[in-house]
């Protein structure tokens, strides 16, 4: 078992990520046994996103659990929700919260990453409306939810993105 595979399994196992799991069952989501986005961050975290089941995007629905691993303590130190919307957890919108610390690029590259991230995700939930109205919301929610995860992978520096579905391929955004 490769270290990857190992802190995923952890991950998984963890309590705080059951718990998630749990809650987000009571939307009728489920969560995909692979993550979607693994990066190894400064101080040996380790960010590992997995992707709900969700289809049909509206605001609140849950797009993703999110978990940072503690290699050094082999601990998931917590696991949240990702929503469809135009807003962002307080972390992002608190670049220098105290518990804030696991940037998803080092420095200052990390901090415009997440405005970026937080300014894209309100101007996307706009585009969201606009293409729902015009295309429906089956083929709109997937468009928006290709884009979330691309826009995730930018937010880490590029290129973090695991088990992408083969259908993203056939039309660049």
């Amino acid at each position: 078992m490769t270290e990857q595979q190992r802190i995923i399994a952890a991950v998984r196992g963890s309590e705080n990520f059951k718990a998630e799991c749990i809650y987000v069952a009571r939307g009728n989501y489920g969560v995909l046994d692979q993550p979607r986005l693994y990066k190894v961050l400064e101080d040996d975290l380790v960010r590992i996103v997995f992707p709900t089941d969700v289809q049909e995007v509206e605001e609140g629905a849950v797009i993703a659990i999110t978990c940072l691993y503690d290699r050094r303590k082999e601990e998931n130190i917590y696991a949240h929700t990702i929503c469809a919307g135009p807003g962002v957890n307080t972390l992002l919108r608190t670049l220098h919260a105290p518990l804030g610390g696991a940037h998803p690029q080092a420095g200052h590259a990390g901090e415009r990453a997440i405005v970026k991230f937080v300014e894209w995700k309100q101007a996307s939930w706009g585009r969201f409306l606009n293409e729902e109205l015009e295309l429906g919301q089956r083929q709109a929610s997937a468009y928006w939810i290709r884009s979330f995860w691309k826009a995730l992978d930018r937010l880490f520096g590029g290129g973090y993105l695991l088990n992408v579905p083969e259908e993203w391929y056939w039309r660049a955004q």
